[in-house]
């Protein structure tokens, strides 16, 4: 995949396995958030990586901002999520991807998905299909509703769990809403000045430097929280607003109708749409078979960092095994410290997940692994290993002492397909299946000896 890339402009990074945890604190959603390893180590608040785009992007801010863009850019290695254990779901896994920095608009979205599906094809996984999304409709709803932060960071963490029909999925936190003495007795916040607020708390001795947000963001969120209103059936119809979007998934030639009458009906932009429509559009032309494209607008994936396309790949059909996925985040860049917005989109692939997909490779432990024999001159085993291995064979060399007719058994009982040995110049090759001795140089040549 590697190569692959490579052809298409991408070149290698590799980022560090640990980071500070304030990278992660403010992009990830509260899920991969929870899930992510943090520690502090002589002072400092550093986390395990629970994925790449982040990392990545912390090193196009601290060291390629000057570079010409668009950068495409290419990774690979282990990250750390906190999880239960199960089939294709472990606490390290490896990770591949790929991240086209300074890229705009639907080429870039497209580019982004097809190579996605080139890696997957080349890994011989059959028929990989895509569930397609945009998070810009569900975005476009929450700023029509005026929620606040946390309310809308938990509308889209919850989009997740009612795809996946969750208990409790749509339950509202009792912490959203102010119950009805609260309604009659708010907190008298408009009489406070913000920064005076902030003024005694660090006068109070309260430490900010170790968190993740600064004094003012803590402050600010208070008093967000304090003002909150909520009504609980806003938060009622948003629920229902995300349930008739999932409702609404299906085959591009179905769905995009249906949803563009839903997003019409609540007088949303219907720019997202059309985005997925082109983009349906180009995949097509470009040999990508609609029937294997799902349009899904609850599509979340759980990071806060995405701002428009979404998508995800899965081997068989869409309740199979997710391998892959990405999307657009014009954002995140400057969110990390860049000086200007960077219209960006990537995807990354989970190489334990795609193995389990992908056919099994064929066996050949067996018919090339050989054990030489030392006898009495190493130099002359080393040698015979050296030619072996050149010639195909996987050739240890036997280092317990053992004797011939020992090691031989021994080497039967453990996989071996033969055994080699020295003896006045001559090469001596037994098969361990049936004990057959070969004595000819031909004999270095595994497809003769197994066959």
């Amino acid at each position: 995949m590697t190569a692959l890339v490579a052809r298409h402009g991408y070149r290698r990074l590799e980022t560090p396995v640990v980071e500070h945890a304030e990278l992660f604190a403010r992009k990830l959603g509260g899920e991969r958030l929870a899930q992510t390893y943090q520690f502090n180590f002589r002072g400092r608040d550093l986390a395990l990586r629970p994925e790449h785009t982040a990392s990545v992007m912390r090193v196009y801010v601290d060291t390629l901002q000057s570079a010409a863009l668009p950068i495409r850019l290419s990774y690979s290695g282990p990250v750390f999520r906190y999880e239960s254990p199960q089939a294709g779901r472990s606490r390290q896994f490896q990770e591949f991807g790929c991240e086209l920095i300074g890229a705009e608009g639907l080429l870039a979205d497209a580019e982004t998905i097809l190579v996605a599906l080139a890696c997957v094809e080349a890994a011989g996984v059959p028929r990989p299909r895509l569930v397609l999304g945009h998070i810009g409709v569900v975005i476009g709803f929450l700023d029509q509703l005026e929620l606040d932060h946390r309310t809308q960071d938990w509308l889209i963490w919850s989009m997740e769990r009612i795809r996946r029909n969750e208990p409790g999925a749509t339950e509202i936190p009792s912490h959203l809403v102010h119950s009805e003495a609260e309604q009659s007795d708010p907190l008298k916040l408009d009489s406070l000045d913000r920064d005076a607020v902030v003024d005694l708390l660090r006068k109070s001795g309260v430490e900010f430097e170790a968190g993740t947000r600064t004094a003012e963001e803590i402050v600010d969120g208070l008093f967000d929280k304090g003002r909150r209103q909520n009504d609980r059936d806003v938060l009622i119809d948003a629920v229902g607003f995300v349930e008739a979007l999932i409702a609404s998934a299906g085959p591009p030639d179905t769905a995009l109708a249906r949803l563009r009458a839903l997003v019409t009906s609540r007088n949303l932009d219907v720019a997202p749409i059309d985005e997925l429509a082109e983009i349906t559009r180009i995949l097509a032309s470009s040999g990508i078979d609609t029937d294997d494209i799902h349009i899904d607008l609850g599509l979340g994936r759980g990071l806060r960092y995405y701002t428009g396309m979404l998508f995800e790949i899965y081997a068989g059909n869409i309740n199979g095994l997710q391998i892959a996925g990405g999307g657009r985040y014009d954002d995140l860049a400057r969110q990390l410290g860049a000086r200007n917005q960077i219209q960006s989109a990537g995807f990354s692939i989970g190489l334990d997940r795609l193995l389990m997909a992908a056919p099994e490779p064929p066996d050949t432990a067996i018919q090339h692994r050989i054990l030489i024999l030392s006898g009495e001159d190493a130099a002359v085993a080393f040698e015979l290993a050296r030619g072996l291995r050149a010639a195909g064979w996987i050739a240890e060399i036997e280092t317990r002492g053992r004797s011939e007719s020992s090691a031989r058994r021994w080497a039967s009982r453990n996989g071996f397909a033969a055994t080699a040995s020295v003896a006045n110049g001559t090469t001596t090759i037994y098969r361990c299946r049936d004990g057959q001795e070969v004595s000819t140089t031909e004999a270095l040549d595994p497809g003769q000896v197994m066959t």
